[in-house]
């Protein structure tokens, strides 16, 4: 292929590298079941996806019924992740077995070790080869200022599958609903004001702030910033729905830390959580 004597450069924001549109499939149909998105975490030097529990298991974590009953279980999560960058960015697609063995009885994906799948949050190991790129979400460029309520949130993520040119993300506005230290219905979570859509679950969400930070009763400190900051809050996971979508437009968002509890925590999910639905 002959390249353009003169291409373009395209100034992209960081975070857009970050987020993954996701397909959960069933691999003996190849039936494609769900769209979701997830993202990248590194954890000393392994990888994980990180996605909603839901996603990779089709069953509502609450009633622990189906999501819908023409879809079925997935047994395999297929992904793009950026494969080169010049002169073009170049995106290679990537599968994971959902299950350890072929009957689909030893999931392979990890789960909260204290609040099981009540935490809506899941991550699955991956295996990054040396000439991907991959953009870690606890490797961006983010400040040490906790979140606030009222702060100005994105939900980075795949409303319908839609995307934002090639495999980047469209980024969905919001502001933080709820208390960030307080634990809403007693759970690692807050609520979030955004009209958001099916396909965002998954999505890692950002706040940014613009103004005069890290003052102390009213002085500046040696770490005050002027300026726009950014942050890691947490990871999508739905709506509160009432009658209507448009009733209350509060989503849900896990917090950031939820991540590294269920890393650590090292425990796969239990076949029993999803054989009964």
């Amino acid at each position: 292929m002959k390249l353009p004597k003169n291409i373009p450069k395209v100034k992209l924001d960081r975070l857009s590298y970050v987020s993954v549109p996701i397909g959960m499939y069933f691999s003996e149909t190849k039936k494609l079941l769900a769209n979701g998105t997830g993202f990248i975490y590194q954890h000393n030097e392994y990888h994980y996806l990180i996605t909603n529990w839901h996603n990779i298991t089709g069953i509502n974590p609450i009633t622990k019924k189906p999501l819908s009953i023409h879809a079925g279980r997935p047994d395999l999560i297929n992904f793009p992740l950026q494969g080169g960058k010049k002169p073009f960015i170049k995106w290679k697609r990537f599968s994971l077995k959902l299950f350890e063995d072929d009957k689909m009885g030893e999931p392979n994906w990890l789960i909260h070790p204290v609040y099981k799948e009540k935490v809506d949050v899941a991550a699955l190991e991956v295996k990054i080869p040396e000439e991907i790129f991959v953009y870690p979400i606890n490797k961006q460029d983010f400040e040490d200022i906790k979140p606030e309520v009222s702060d100005e949130i994105f939900i980075l993520g795949f409303p319908y599958n839609l995307k934002g040119g090639g495999n980047f993300p469209i980024w969905k506005r919001g502001s933080i609903a709820t208390e960030p230290d307080i634990d809403y219905e007693g759970l690692p979570k807050i609520l979030v004001d955004t009209a958001s859509r099916r396909g965002m679950s998954g999505a890692p969400v950002i706040y940014r702030r613009s103004g005069i930070h890290n003052f102390l009763n009213g002085q500046p400190k040696k770490d005050s910033i002027i300026g726009t900051i950014q942050g890691f809050v947490g990871i999508y996971s739905g709506r509160i729905l009432g009658e209507t979508e448009w009733e209350a437009q509060l989503g849900i968002v896990w917090k950031a830390q939820v991540i590294e509890e269920i890393i650590n925590g090292n425990i796969k999910d239990d076949v029993k959580n999803i054989s009964h639905s």
